[in-house]
């Protein structure tokens, strides 16, 4: 008897660890893109930007080993005020709301530069963070954050 509640143990043991695999021991890479709506050239093109100034991962989604995307729309103002933001698209569902406050604050946070004219600016950006456990090397998980941010943001 003793034998099969060692054995039925280290079955239930092996399948848990197949699902649950253990992470502990792979460094999580995590990224954040960043890309603009340019509607200057008459069709609408996202222009990715090289350099996000002081933005860490949000820890909301750190903790919860989540990605995701949101696209967000605001207006900044000719003294560099953020005015109106309105998250138009977050994705998966499941991270929505971790999403979406990180990229209001990113948006909000932002120092935007003062302006002498008197026109307000409508953007649209979109942000993408990336969390994978799958790559050796940083420079592979932020080439596959930088493929997620060319597919649509559902």
């Amino acid at each position: 008897m003793y034998k099969s509640l060692f054995a039925l143990s280290l079955a239930c043991t092996s399948v848990s660890a197949y699902a649950n695999p253990d992470l502990s021991r792979k460094v999580p890479f995590v990224d954040i893109q960043a890309q603009v709506l340019d509607t200057s050239a008459g069709e609408l093109t996202w222009q990715r930007l090289q350099h996000i100034p002081n933005v860490q991962y949000p820890r909301e989604l750190l903790n919860k080993q989540g990605s995701g995307c949101a696209i967000v729309n605001f207006k900044v103002t000719p003294q560099g005020q953020v005015k109106a933001i309105n998250i138009e698209k977050s994705a998966p569902k499941r991270y929505s709301k971790e999403v979406r406050k990180a990229a209001r604050k990113i948006v909000r946070d932002w120092r935007w530069p003062e302006r002498t004219d008197e026109q307000v600016v409508d953007l649209t950006m979109r942000f993408d963070y990336c969390l994978t456990h799958d790559f050796d090397k940083k420079s592979d998980a932020i080439a596959l954050c930088i493929d997620h941010s060319a597919q649509a943001c559902e």
